[in-house]
């Protein structure tokens, strides 16, 4: 992920909420590697790792459409403003970009409805053909599928360009979002896709 204009590694601010005190650090994140004051490390090391999720600075103030399903988690995705948002409880962890399917066929477009994840894998190379053409990705990180049709939440590495319609029909996940979103949603967890 470089900048367009300098060709060095683009960096997006985000917050790290922790349930406990809901105390919230500022970070730069630059594809896998924190760039952080002394002081933010420091914050950072009396927090339990697993009650620490990412949420995007300038959305933090934003809690999305709620929730729609019942259950202890559900992540909700909005097909029109190409964005995710994952509850725990009534509680907002996370909000960040995606890409869904651009929807030029039937079978690039991502299904509105309400889903469980139905499968985890942790690496799959995806392939099949759309229109009669063939594709092939290799690798494919932290997998959540959610349809029997194969569609999947799944860690992108092909594109940064969250918040456009990209896919075949799947939720492309910033690989960061991915890896976190792997870890805190188990098997059976609401998916609910919304227009």
């Amino acid at each position: 992920m470089l900048d367009d204009e300098t060709g060095a590694p683009r960096t997006c601010p985000i917050m790290l909420r922790s349930r406990p005190g809901r105390f919230l650090v500022p970070l730069l994140v630059s594809r896998r590697h924190l760039i952080a004051a002394p002081l933010a490390a420091l914050a950072l090391s009396a927090l339990d790792p697993r009650s620490v999720a990412p949420v995007a600075a300038q959305e933090a103030a934003d809690l999305g459409p709620g929730r729609w399903q019942a259950g202890a988690k559900e992540v909700v995705v909005s097909l029109a403003a190409q964005r995710l948002w994952a509850y725990e409880g009534e509680e907002l962890l996370l909000t960040t970009l995606v890409s869904t399917g651009t929807a030029q066929t039937y079978e690039t477009s991502t299904p509105i409805g309400q889903w469980r994840i139905l499968v985890k894998l942790p690496l799959e190379t995806m392939e099949g053909t759309i229109d009669g053409v063939p594709y092939l990705v290799p690798d494919v990180p932290n997998v959540m599928y959610f349809t029997n049709e194969g569609h999947a939440l799944h860690g992108t590495y092909w594109h940064s360009n969250f918040g456009t319609p990209m896919s075949h029909g799947c939720v492309n996940l910033p690989l960061d979002v991915a890896d976190w979103m792997y870890g805190w949603a188990p098997e059976g967890t609401a998916v609910t896709v919304i227009p």
